[in-house]
């Protein structure tokens, strides 16, 4: 999996909400890379795809695009079945971005549904988007 790929993802589904810097461990990164490479395979996104998800060009998005946003969310523990996992995204992100944004996050965006869990995790994603990603560190 392309090095670049992986960092545009980690900023794509992992944070939001702030505007100075965020330094992800080395731990973060590796399993964010893992999760990456296994929710690719699984969906199998094709190269256009993933030049669409590098560039957050959700307009639109495939159903494999969608796919993909519900596995790495799963695969996160942060969605269940088409259903937000609160907590853990209080520990995870708010670790990130601090509590309160998280919980602001949550508020307008934990009961968003879409027509299948796939199209969920891709309105969930737009939804946080709206909170300005923050920017990685890789």
């Amino acid at each position: 999996m392309n090095p670049i790929f992986v960092i545009a993802l980690t900023a794509l589904f992992v944070a939001m909400a702030v505007a100075t810097p965020v330094e992800l461990t080395d731990e973060q990164k590796k399993l964010i890379k893992q999760h990456v490479a296994q929710c690719a395979e699984e969906v199998k996104l094709t190269e256009e795809e993933i030049a669409r998800v590098k560039a957050k060009d959700f307009t639109n998005p495939s159903e494999n695009m969608k796919c993909f946003a519900n596995c790495f969310y799963e695969k996160t523990g942060t969605l269940k079945d088409g259903v937000v996992q609160e907590e853990v995204v209080l520990k995870k992100l708010g670790a990130i971005i601090g509590e309160e944004k998280t919980r602001q996050a949550l508020t307008k965006c934990s009961g968003i549904k879409g027509e299948n869990k796939c199209d969920t995790a891709n309105k969930l994603y737009q939804c946080f988007e709206s909170f300005n990603p923050v920017e990685i560190k890789a």
